[in-house]
């Protein structure tokens, strides 16, 4: 039986095929743990098939065209971190580096979706700033804990004010405020649009979880998701991603700057 020119099992398909996109965004991402040059090149695959089916559905089904663009973050954001030629950088360059492109990216798609600071959660009314503060600072325990799931090695030699201001300020722009503008604020508004609050913002948790199983680690993968779905309510109830980014910076800080360092004290 056709409903508008489009039968059942292909109006299914439609609505669901983000989650088929979700479930091989997963796949390659286990692919690059294992063989990362076919991971990669699956990310790639994906990625040109998302912009293309976008394209496709432009302009008459906006909400999914929209939804499949900004999809295609993530396999670009795992494209760029592991094909970029960083060798000859420092490590921690590498992050400010490698979210120049990212930044772009969300610039193109904001300005091409048309989307206003209150889509995409830049606002801070002054009366939620305690509010946005705690939310910030939840960072720190999510940072300790994780710290115990993946035991990264320091990034840095030693403790001090000279040692850590730069970097807290690359973990703070570039890892806590690029990906949550990602996630919180692009992906989830678009799919939040496409489904509904409750399934856009376990969506983009499950996306922002699965792109976080080449640490290796299952419980850091579950942890992660439980952070995402915080953070994606805190987003969604306060309008909002100042405190969700302070947070998301400050759990790297403590992951990977303090407590290295800290517990071999």
């Amino acid at each position: 039986m056709k409903i508008g020119g489009k039968s059942r099992a292909q109006n299914a398909v439609a609505r669901f095929s983000p989650l088929i996109y979700l479930l091989l965004i997963t796949g390659a991402e286990w692919l690059v743990s294992y063989l990362p040059n076919w991971g990669l090149f699956f990310h790639g695959v994906i990625m040109f098939t998302l912009f293309g089916h976008a394209a496709f559905l432009y302009p008459d089904e906006r909400n999914s065209s929209y939804l499949f663009m900004t999809i295609a973050l993530a396999p670009l954001i795992r494209i760029i971190s592991l094909y970029a030629p960083l060798s000859e950088f420092y490590f921690l360059q590498w992050f400010p580096i490698l979210s120049i492109p990212i930044f772009f990216a969300s610039f193109i798609l904001i300005l091409f979706q048309h989307l206003n600071e209150q889509d995409i959660g830049l606002v801070l009314k002054a009366r939620q700033i305690p509010l946005q503060l705690a939310i910030g600072f939840t960072g720190i325990p999510f940072g300790y804990i994780e710290y115990f799931i993946l035991e990264p090695n320091p990034l840095i030699l030693e403790l001090s004010f000279r040692s850590l201001f730069a970097p807290i300020m690359i973990m703070l722009i570039c890892t806590g405020f690029a990906e949550e503008l990602v996630f919180r604020g692009i992906i989830q508004h678009n799919a939040i649009r496409y489904f509904n609050p409750g399934l856009g913002i376990l969506f983009t948790t499950v996306l922002f979880a699965v792109m976080h199983i080449g640490n290796w680690s299952l419980l850091d993968v579950v942890f992660v998701f439980f952070i995402g779905y915080f953070y994606g309510y805190c987003m969604r109830f306060t309008g909002s991603i100042v405190g969700t980014s302070i947070s998301h910076g400050l759990t790297n800080v403590v992951l990977f700057l303090i407590m290295p360092l800290l517990w071999v004290i």
